[in-house]
């Protein structure tokens, strides 16, 4: 149905499995997982998504940095930041480096959905960074 490419990352493979499903349910079948931030920058370089749900916390490198490094390729991908700690600190830093949108988990499918539709809206509208940042 819809030939949106995503792009999830995260350390934790059941939030992986779980935010798949929740897509592939809605119709969005071309989507590729990544279990961090180097894998994501690598997929991102091969197949780049319009839409990239990243988790904060990771290893090595962790999301701020993952979308920083996106945002650096000057691409118009939105990116969703995801985390289960929503601190003043990564609210501030991932809308400093401009982050389209916040969730926080356990995430709910329709925020997922609302999420996606949210980016789709603001990329075919080519608006620049509209504060989507959601903390409920």
């Amino acid at each position: 149905m819809q030939q949106t490419r995503i792009l999830l990352v995260d350390d934790d493979r059941l939030m992986l499995t779980l935010l798949l499903g929740v897509l592939r349910h809605e119709g969005f079948h071309h989507v590729e997982k990544a279990a961090s931030g180097k894998e994501a920058l690598e997929r991102f370089l091969l197949h780049p998504p319009e839409i990239v749900f990243v988790d904060i916390e990771m290893p090595v490198l962790d999301g701020i940095q993952t979308l920083k490094a996106i945002k650096a390729f000057g691409t118009v991908a939105q990116v969703v930041m995801v985390t289960a700690t929503p601190t003043a600190q990564y609210v501030k830093a991932a809308k400093a480096a401009g982050a389209a949108g916040f969730l926080v988990k356990p995430i709910s499918p329709a925020k997922v959905v609302d999420a996606v539709r949210d980016c789709l809206e603001r990329i075919r509208q080519e608006e620049g960074s509209i504060d989507l940042f959601r903390l409920d």
